[in-house]
């Protein structure tokens, strides 16, 4: 199964003052390697605010993957519709060439960020 990050604890600390109806909790999160970190999320209820700050941490990784995925969609694409509106495979090569070289610098930009 799968390791992942826990919450061991949660309290409430009181309510919003700035957004009437939200009340502030503080988490305790057992992390991967076996440290604790606190951490403060707000929401109308404890399981609304485990949720925004889980939804906090999945946005933050998303915005890579976009990009990414875009990028090489449109290297794929675009040279292809190009070679078969001219009929001429050098496109289609071509993109086939790009994918392959944006694919192996993607992988050494992702091995340089995630060092360990």
């Amino acid at each position: 199964m799968k390791q992942r990050r826990k919450a061991i604890d949660a309290k409430l600390i009181g309510e919003s003052k700035t957004s009437p109806g939200y009340f502030k909790y503080q988490f305790t999160i057992l992390e991967l390697d076996g440290t604790t970190n606190v951490m403060p999320a707000y929401g109308k209820d404890m399981e609304d605010a485990l949720e925004r700050l889980v939804w906090v941490e999945r946005t933050e990784k998303r915005p890579f993957n976009v990009v990414v995925i875009s990028a090489l969609v449109t290297i794929i694409i675009v040279p292809t519709i190009i070679g078969s509106l001219t009929n001429n495979p050098f496109w289609v090569l071509s993109a086939l060439g790009l994918a392959t070289l944006y694919g192996v610098v993607m992988v050494r930009v992702d091995k340089y960020f995630n060092k360990k």
